[in-house]
């Protein structure tokens, strides 16, 4: 009897010890820092990338609020000696590059950008790091409109400032072809609302059938959609096109139609892409490699487009991910 309990004991004490290594190379993995910004979108991409990844590697967030300083950062670089850095959001990218800055004779690790606006121009300034692009090509948004409505949608208005150029003269190829031209007004970076709201009733008063409006947190500021926007808006007769979901909010009575990036699916895509990088220990990545996001959400304000007079393809209504009305 005494044998056969020895023998069992062993037995277990083999099976034990025999999945150490195991459990020991899962977890030599290395950790993963996510530094998030505050915010129910970036927890939205944040839970994408968590639930993907989070049974295969040792994930841990911190969540970067007003408070957080440069030296923050680094203590927590220091302390949880991240194997690789995702960073959610704008604020975590400008800190991770000021921190990089700082301390340019460190070894970095490998960083994934995503959930910011113009990332592909963040993440230039950002030593081995890659990025998923959040703004969705006009051309995705405006062939969208098209089919929704009964009116042409041939000649679109954007108004933006010298910065954008070149993504706008890019926007503008894609659209050439598919028969949309992008009618463009171009003003200085430095902008009041005097030349915000000139600039604007011009581009209104040309032959144009929709308005795309780009994401840029100066033209967009609250002043500005005050006193500029809302206003000369209201007797646009025509589809607006945006790419923030709350600029299509009824209360505002601003945008139409909106393509944004899915979150959640941002997150995913993004620990992908994280996933190969531990997989294959790519700990060099190389130049700065932009993905498109591959899921987008699509939302029309019906409401405000009935207001406006703006005939509807109502077959076309279930394409739609959510529909105001």
């Amino acid at each position: 009897m005494a044998t056969k309990i020895m023998l069992k004991t062993m037995i277990l004490v083999w099976i034990a010890l025999s999945f150490v290594p195991i459990m020991a190379i899962a977890n030599d993995s290395g950790v993963i820092l996510i530094l998030r910004a505050s915010g129910g979108k970036f927890a939205e991409t944040s839970k994408g990338i968590k639930d993907d990844l989070g049974d295969d590697f040792n994930l841990i967030e911190k969540v970067i609020k007003p408070e957080i300083t440069l030296r923050d950062i680094e203590n927590y670089i220091d302390t949880i000696k991240p194997k690789l850095i995702v960073l959610v959001g704008n604020t975590p990218i400008r800190l991770y590059t000021n921190y990089q800055k700082q301390n340019p004779e460190r070894q970095f690790p490998p960083s994934v950008a995503l959930s910011a606006l113009y990332v592909d121009r963040l993440i230039t300034q950002v030593k081995n790091s890659l990025g998923i692009r959040h703004e969705i090509p006009a051309v995705t948004s405006l062939v969208n409109i098209r089919s929704l409505v009964k009116q042409p949608v041939k000649r679109v208005g954007v108004l933006y400032r010298q910065w954008m150029k070149d993504y706008i003269e890019l926007n503008a190829a894609f659209c050439r072809q598919e028969g949309i031209e992008l009618v463009g007004v171009e003003i200085p970076n430095s902008i009041s609302i005097q030349k915000v709201k000139y600039h604007l009733k011009h581009l209104l008063n040309k032959d144009i059938d929709a308005l795309w409006v780009v994401n840029d947190n100066a033209l967009l500021s609250s002043r500005l959609m005050q006193n500029v926007w809302v206003p000369n808006i209201k007797q646009f007769n025509k589809p607006v096109v945006v790419g923030v979901e709350g600029l299509t909010a009824t209360a505002l009575n601003f945008g139409t139609f909106s393509v944004v990036p899915d979150q959640y699916a941002l997150g995913v895509q993004g620990a992908g892409l994280i996933g190969d990088i531990m997989d294959e220990q790519m700990w060099e990545l190389g130049k700065n490699k932009i993905y498109e996001p591959l899921s987008v959400k699509k939302l029309l304000n019906l409401k405000l487009m009935k207001k406006r007079n703006i005939q509807v393809n109502e077959s076309k209504l279930e394409t739609l991910d959510y529909l105001i009305q």
